[in-house]
C-alpha cells in the first residue's frame, strides 16, 4: 500500500479513501461469512438451536442465508444502498450477538466481531444518515462532505472497534483457554500451551486498550500485521478452505487502515494550521 494513498491531502482525498476502504472491508466480511453459509457449518447449529429451529432445518437454512450475505455484498460494491448498510449493521450484531446466547461464555465472541458490526456503521455516519425522505435509504447517494465533528466520530469507532476486537480475542485465550488457538499456534511450528496463549491472549487485551486511547500509526501497523498473520492461522491450521474466516475477518485488517488514513489527514491539518501562524516557524 503506497505511502501517498495512506497520507490524504485534502478532505475529498480522505473520504474517497475511507469510503472505499470501509466499503470493501464490510463487503469481504459479509463474503466470508456467506461463503461458510453457502458451504454449510456445523458450528452455526447451536446458533439455531438457541432459536428453537432444529438442525434437519438449520442444514436448509444455511445456503439461503449464506447466498444472500454474498448478494449483499456484491450490492455494496456495485450498488451501495443505506438500507443495504444498515441491514449489514443489523445481522452483524446479531451473529454476534447469538454467540453469547447460544453458550458461548462471557461476551468475548460478541466483542471479538466488532470488526464485523462496527465498520458498516461507520460507513453509513459517512453517507448522512439522518432527516432524510424514507426512500432515501433505497436510492444511490452522493455523500455530504465531512466535517471535523464527524471526521471525530469516525475515528472513535475506529478506536473502539479496534479495541474491542482485540479484546475480545485477548480474552478468547486469557479466559476460555480456547482449543484452537493451541492448534493455530502449532499448525506453524510453536509449541502452544494454555500458558502460551493465555500470556497472548493478556497481550491482545493490553494492545487493546493502548489502541484506544493512544492511537499511533507504529502500533496500528503492527495491529494490522498482527491481525493479519494471526488471523491466516485459520487456514495453516485447517487447509486452504477456511480463507474464508480469514476474509470474513477483513475489519480487523480494514479498520487499523481507516484509522491511520484519519490520523494522517489530521496531522496533516495540524501542520498546515501551524505554519499558517504568524512566526510559528521561528517557535
Amino acid at each position: 500500500m503506497s505511502d501517498s494513498f495512506l497520507k490524504p491531502n485534502t478532505l475529498d482525498d480522505l473520504q474517497l479513501r475511507l469510503h472505499w476502504v470501509l466499503r470493501i472491508t464490510a463487503a469481504c466480511c459479509f463474503f466470508g461469512h456467506g461463503a461458510w453459509g453457502v458451504i454449510t457449518k456445523e458450528g452455526w447449529l447451536p446458533f439455531f438451536r438457541s432459536q428453537g429451529i432444529p438442525d434437519d432445518i438449520a442444514w436448509k437454512l444455511m445456503p439461503i442465508i449464506g447466498a444472500f450475505d454474498i448478494i449483499m455484498a456484491i450490492l455494496l460494491l456495485i450498488r451501495p444502498r443505506r438500507i443495504i448498510i444498515v441491514w449489514m449493521i443489523i445481522w452483524a450484531l446479531w451473529t454476534a450477538i447469538l454467540r453469547p446466547i447460544s453458550g458461548a461464555p462471557g461476551m468475548w465472541e460478541f466483542w471479538e466481531r466488532a470488526g464485523n458490526y462496527l465498520p458498516p456503521l461507520a460507513l453509513l455516519l459517512m453517507g448522512g444518515t439522518f432527516a432524510m425522505r424514507w426512500k432515501d435509504w433505497f436510492s444511490g447517494y452522493t455523500e455530504p462532505k465531512l466535517s471535523a465533528d464527524n471526521i471525530g466520530v469516525l475515528h472513535f469507532i475506529c478506536r473502539l472497534t479496534i479495541g474491542l476486537l482485540l479484546i475480545g480475542h485477548g480474552g478468547f485465550g486469557a479466559f476460555v483457554e480456547k482449543d484452537m488457538l493451541i492448534n493455530h499456534f502449532a499448525s506453524i511450528g510453536i509449541p502452544a500451551d494454555v500458558s502460551f496463549i493465555k500470556a497472548v491472549g493478556w497481550f491482545e487485551i493490553i494492545l487493546g486498550v493502548v489502541i484506544f486511547f493512544l492511537p499511533l500509526v507504529p502500533i496500528l501497523w503492527f495491529v494490522f500485521v498482527w491481525k493479519v498473520i494471526t488471523e491466516f492461522l485459520y487456514v495453516t491450521e485447517g487447509g486452504l478452505i477456511n480463507i474464508f474466516e480469514f476474509i470474513e475477518r477483513w475489519g480487523d485488517y480494514g479498520t487499523p487502515i481507516a484509522l491511520i488514513l484519519i490520523i494522517h489527514y489530521q496531522a496533516r491539518q495540524q501542520s498546515k494550521a501551524t505554519e499558517a501562524v504568524p512566526g510559528s516557524r521561528d517557535a
